[in-house]
């Protein structure tokens, strides 16, 4: 099981009524590099952080100054807002069509940004909208559960 190893982060989840066959069938996925997703997914269905959280990419990766270091997280999506996100985002926008077939959105930092999952390799990115796509799309976390794992209460820092 995932779990958010900051025994001080304050979260809240919405309790799960899905299956894994369900997760899997809806989003088209039978990779291992998923399973602690659909883990989560299927204890919570959504999770909210009150006091936003964060983690920061120094954990996995080397980051050079003015690089992308703290990342916030606000929430976790619903399984139905994943749904609902990742089917219309087909928008005449091949980079951003072509995100969507690879990736899996399942949270955001509570300004539109989202975190997504690599469905192939089980790598975290959040990509910034406000950026074209080469500039904005980050590599956060090698995987889901070192990602839950680094997450903390957001501080000023």
């Amino acid at each position: 099981m995932v779990s958010f190893t900051d025994n001080k982060l304050l979260y809240e989840g919405r309790t799960s009524l899905l299956s894994e066959k369900e997760i899997r069938r809806q989003l088209g996925i039978d990779y291992d590099e998923m399973r602690s997703f659909i883990q989560l997914y299927l204890t919570y269905d959504g999770v909210s952080f009150p006091m936003q959280a964060m983690m920061f990419r120094h954990t996995f990766y080397p980051i050079a100054k003015g690089d992308w270091d703290k990342i916030e997280i606000g929430f976790f999506l619903k399984f139905e807002d994943i749904i609902k996100y990742r089917n219309p985002q087909l928008q005449n926008d091949s980079e951003m069509d072509s995100l969507v077939k690879t990736h899996i959105p399942f949270a955001d930092d509570g300004c539109g940004n989202d975190i997504w999952i690599e469905v192939s390799t089980g790598v975290i990115k959040v990509f910034y909208h406000e950026y074209p796509m080469e500039e904005g799309l980050i590599e956060i976390a090698p995987n889901f559960e070192d990602f839950c794992s680094s997450l903390e209460n957001w501080t000023l820092r």
